[in-house]
């Protein structure tokens, strides 16, 4: 996975330790939290995001039709609340937890199957 971009980095207050960061990788943009953060705009950081609260599932069930699985495997990334996402992805490494979407490696720490997944997080740090 190449490297995310720092696009934008806002500490929450003057002297803060923590920070509102968006992320750009080749195929999306994202905006995640960040403690103890001493990122600039421009640098250049790890593809490995981590989460709180996680539900990931398979996006559809092997009985299903085909027109409905590739309709259900569409890949997206929507935000939902500020540091939350709900969207579809897929399984990058099962055996490490980890998620693809958007250009955007998540590590959900646990990845029950191989292959599209819907998931749903409530916050998104770096």
């Amino acid at each position: 996975m190449k490297e995310l971009v720092i696009e934008k980095v806002e500490p929450y207050s003057l002297g803060d330790e923590s920070a509102s960061v968006v992320l750009r990788s080749e195929r999306g943009v994202i905006e995640v939290f960040c403690h103890l953060c001493n990122l600039k705009v421009g640098d250049k950081v790890e593809n490995r995001l981590s989460v709180l609260d996680v539900d990931v599932r398979a996006a559809y069930l092997t009985d299903w039709s085909e027109d409905e699985k590739a309709e259900r495997s569409v890949e997206r990334l929507e935000k939902v609340g500020p540091y939350a996402y709900t969207g579809c992805g897929r399984t990058l490494d099962q055996q490490s937890g980890l998620i693809e979407v958007m250009g955007f490696c998540i590590d959900v720490g646990y990845v029950p199957f191989d292959g599209p997944v819907e998931f749903e997080f409530s916050r998104v740090d770096i």
